[in-house]
């Protein structure tokens, strides 16, 4: 759990300068101040000198609409779509929160395993167990009785 804050913290405090930002990306400095006056984005700091800079979150939101703009969308139905990324983000997040205890890892080199989804219980007393694979099928659910 301590590994969680720290990277928690981290992802919190890092921060990128607008000029890397316009760079890495391909946004420029002048679209992203645009965007901040929009209320799209926010810097974590704009000193004095008027060096902008951006957490983490941020840049992954600035990633997210630079690939909606470049799919045809608007910037306002790009940030309409980055947050309801962001919900069911959060909604996967929470649901798979404690299945890394649950992973079986078959295949390391191939990225190959199981996760343990739990159990069901039908109302004719039937026990299905549950569990979400990837492999060299694919990814599917598989249903044990």
């Amino acid at each position: 759990m301590e590994s969680k804050k720290i990277l928690h913290n981290v992802f919190q405090n890092i921060e990128v300068g607008i000029g890397e930002v316009s760079k890495v990306v391909g946004v420029s400095q002048r679209q992203l101040r645009y965007w901040e006056e929009k209320g799209y984005i926010k810097p974590v700091s704009d000193d004095n000198s008027g060096v902008r800079r951006y957490n983490l979150s941020t840049l992954y939101l600035i990633v997210f609409i630079k690939e909606q703009l470049d799919k045809g969308f608007t910037l306002a139905a790009a940030f309409e779509r980055s947050k309801d990324i962001r919900v069911k983000s959060k909604i996967v997040r929470t649901f798979f929160e404690h299945t890394f205890n649950d992973v079986k890892i078959t295949n390391p080199d191939k990225g190959y395993g199981e996760i343990d989804l739990g159990e069901l219980r039908t109302d004719d007393g039937k026990m299905y167990h549950f569990k979400g694979v990837v492999d060299e099928r694919g990814r599917y659910v598989k249903i044990d009785e």
